[in-house]
């Protein structure tokens, strides 16, 4: 994990009142917001508003051919629900599902694009998950300020999706 020049404070929501259940992480001073759904609690995730819009997101769960490995699929939408709702069906490995979404609304597809690229190629160099994407995502060219708040987006990304217990990036 990236060290931070400065100290953190972050909230937790229990969206159901529950540790195992659906979970909130916000950073404070920052645009983003990172859920963490248990798949038996997607379909009851569709009244989270947030969730309709831009996204990226992680699939966690267990190697089907090797029980003792981690496994996650990573990937980007213009409808995260929508396209959570499909892995239901399509994907049969993950338990859990980390969706990283923008407060403002304010991430386009070259930005998911951008972020999809960066969170695999990092999930790679961490070598502590198996990915289960078919082919590897291409990086949208973006603008130099854009790759700015990208970086700097990705970066509180990544230290909230560690804080909910998911390592997919530290080293």
């Amino acid at each position: 994990m990236e060290k931070s020049l400065f100290p953190k404070s972050i909230r937790l929501f229990l969206i159901d009142g529950m540790p195992n259940g659906r979970v909130f992480a916000e950073l404070s001073n920052w645009i983003g917001k990172v859920y963490k759904l248990p798949r038996t609690m997607i379909a009851p995730s569709e009244d989270r508003i947030d969730l309709a819009g831009t996204g990226v997101y992680l699939l966690f769960g267990k190697d089907p051919d090797d029980d003792s490995r981690d496994m996650v699929y990573i990937g980007e939408s213009e409808e995260v629900y929508k396209r959570l709702r499909s892995h239901l069906d399509g994907k049969e490995f993950w338990n859990y599902a980390v969706v990283i979404i923008s407060k403002d609304d304010n991430l386009n597809k070259a930005h998911l694009k951008y972020l999809e690229s960066k969170m695999y190629d990092r999930a790679s160099e961490a070598k502590r998950y198996q990915i289960n994407n078919i082919n590897s995502p291409t990086c949208s060219a973006i603008s130099e300020p854009d790759v700015a708040e990208m970086e700097e987006f990705f970066s509180n990304m990544v230290l909230l999706v560690s804080t909910l217990g998911f390592k997919v990036f530290d080293k």
